[in-house]
């Protein structure tokens, strides 16, 4: 990500038109855990991206861009059950879709790009994040 902040990441705005959508949909939702579970997944998606910006290498920032990649996936499957239950109008879900598919895309080109020639060859990713794993100290709790 070559911007002078988070805020300027398209998926990020995205991101957060997104949970506008679903925080104003969600008002009138009387289920409180599909509420908090969708918000929750919602506002991780932007959050994971704005944390995930000045990480100190590839392999942090990576890490949070899958995350949010993740959690937009989550959404998608709860924007699927909201339809399935009624739960919203048809034209916000349609709204919610379009919002997370777009997100989904955008957040894709970012770990290709972010990834770069190493993300491109079969297990490729899988060895960056070994080393992030094996390069993170170990902290004994006692």
């Amino acid at each position: 990500m070559s911007m002078k902040s988070f805020e300027e990441s398209i998926a990020w705005q995205k991101a957060m038109d997104l949970n506008v959508v679903i925080d104003e949909a969600l008002q009138v939702q009387k289920n409180w855990s599909f509420r908090d579970q969708f918000f929750r997944a919602s506002l991780s998606i932007c959050n994971n991206i704005a944390e995930g910006y000045e990480m100190p290498t590839k392999a942090h920032r990576l890490k949070y861009l899958y995350i949010a990649k993740g959690s937009c996936n989550e959404v998608r499957s709860m924007i699927i059950l909201a339809q399935r239950r009624g739960y919203f109008p048809t034209h916000t879900t349609d709204q919610m879709r379009s919002l997370q598919t777009e997100i989904s895309k955008l957040l894709k080109a970012y770990i290709t790009n972010a990834a770069g020639p190493v993300g491109k060859f079969p297990g490729g990713m899988a060895l960056i994040f070994l080393w992030l794993k094996l390069s993170t100290p170990y902290v004994a709790i006692s």
